[in-house]
């Protein structure tokens, strides 16, 4: 089973999927900080369970992190895995 980590960008007006990043998965550690998750989120997020909702903040340091641009105040962001 392959896990896939991304970041996905919605448009607010109609909720439409805009953009999915992929997260390589060497980041996850970084990742998992900037995100401030406890032990056991890191674990199930590393499982490909659960999604996240990225504030202004997380997103701009992950996409420092990901040398990726894509916040904008137009969008709405989440961070998820899943097996692909």
């Amino acid at each position: 089973m392959t896990i896939s980590y991304t970041i996905d960008v919605y448009s607010k007006v109609d909720e439409a999927l805009l953009l999915e990043i992929e997260i390589p998965e060497n980041k996850l550690s970084d990742v998992a900080e900037i995100m401030g998750w406890s032990e056991e989120d890191k674990k199930e997020f590393s499982l490909g369970i659960g999604v996240y909702n990225i504030n202004e903040n997380q997103a701009i340091k992950l996409e420092r992190l990901l040398c990726k641009k894509f916040y904008s105040s137009d969008h709405s962001l989440q961070i998820s895995g899943g097996s692909v």
